[in-house]
């Protein structure tokens, strides 16, 4: 009975140590792995990306992620480390001084071609005139009635005259107002004094000016035409004074009338053409010899005749005469100490000049 015990007791420990085996083993492993937290330096080797990563320096959490700059346009240069924004603005001032220059080179070939085109027309833009002339008038009265009226009469009297034209919007494409202009003119007389069949002398001046608004229509061909037609101021500023007593009437008179009439200009032949020119006269201030009689009603007619000779591009010899005539009518009563049915005022001026014109 005794080794049967034995051999069972044996084999009964023998179990146990087998079972408990495995449970011992695996308890160290866990303790070791709840312990540790650091690994020892035998058992870690590090690889290699961690090594690359060591050997880096670190940025430091601080600094600001850096800001990728936009790639510069291939023409332009970098932009420099102190200034970056100055590249950008000197682009643009390149860009648009560009664009403004190409804007005044399409200006300029537009208004060449549009000056070319007047040329070719024929037509002036400005122009400039002057001449010497010689003037005369002649003033009586009609149906005189009592005492005869001395006439007057004034042979002749040299003068300076002066014109002036300008189409503002000659070089344009507008068709009315490219032939839409403005005229003046001045004309004074010198060494006019007058003298008396008694001798006594008269002191006189004489003065003629005015100013036009004219539309013009050419018409080109082999007899190139222009036509005309005008509507301005006209004036007379013929006075008279004298320090000694006179018997007769001075016709002295400021006459102011507003002048409209049509002219023409035609080329006849080469460089040769003729002017002309007509207008009707409605005058509003008929001056102080008219004042002396009763119900005055003065009316007048002018005209010129002339002949243009070119001499360079731009320049020609002009010579011309205009005529000018003023007719009243006066309503005499009896009893008024002066009497008269009318009168009759003429006016001649003629000279020789030149004109300039562009």
């Amino acid at each position: 009975m005794r080794p049967s015990l034995l051999l069972a007791r044996g084999l009964a420990l023998a179990a146990a140590l087998f079972m408990a085996l495995p449970m011992a083993a695996a308890t160290p492993a866990k303790r070791a792995k709840g312990k540790r937290t650091t690994p020892a330096a035998a058992d870690y080797a590090p690889t290699t990306q961690e090594s690359e990563a060591k050997a880096k320096p670190e940025v430091p959490a601080s600094l600001p992620a850096p800001v990728e700059e936009p790639a510069p346009a291939p023409a332009a240069e970098p932009p420099s480390a102190t200034n970056t924004t100055r590249p950008s603005t000197a682009d643009a001032s390149l860009a648009d001084s560009g664009n403004e220059r190409e804007g005044n080179q399409l200006a300029e070939a537009t208004l060449a071609q549009r000056e070319a085109a007047r040329i070719a027309t024929g037509r002036t833009e400005v122009g400039v005139s002057v001449s010497v002339d010689v003037g005369s008038r002649r003033f009586r009265f009609n149906d005189e009635v009592g005492a005869r009226l001395r006439p007057y009469k004034l042979p002749i009297a040299p003068m300076l005259s002066f014109g002036l034209e300008a189409y503002p919007l000659a070089a344009s494409n507008v068709p009315v107002l490219r032939d839409l202009g403005f005229r003046g003119r001045v004309s004074r007389a010198f060494a006019v004094d007058s003298t008396t069949p008694e001798g006594s002398t008269i002191d006189t001046h004489w003065t003629r000016f005015g100013g036009d608004v004219r539309e013009r229509l050419l018409i080109p061909g082999r007899h190139a035409l222009e036509f005309g037609a005008f509507v301005g101021m006209d004036a007379s500023y013929f006075s008279m004074s004298s320090r000694s007593h006179v018997a007769a009437l001075l016709p002295s008179a400021r006459t102011l009338a507003v002048r409209f009439g049509l002219d023409a200009r035609i080329l006849v032949a080469g460089r040769f053409s003729v002017l002309v020119d007509a207008a009707y006269l409605a005058v509003t201030t008929p001056g102080a010899i008219y004042d002396r009689f009763r119900d005055p009603s003065l009316a007048g007619v002018d005209g010129s005749l002339g002949c243009a000779v070119a001499l360079i591009p731009g320049l020609e010899a002009r010579l011309n005469a205009r005529y000018t005539r003023y007719f009243a009518s006066f309503e005499p009563k009896v009893g008024d100490s002066i009497v008269a049915g009318g009168a009759l005022d003429e006016l001649f001026q003629a000279g020789l000049g030149v004109r300039y014109a562009h």
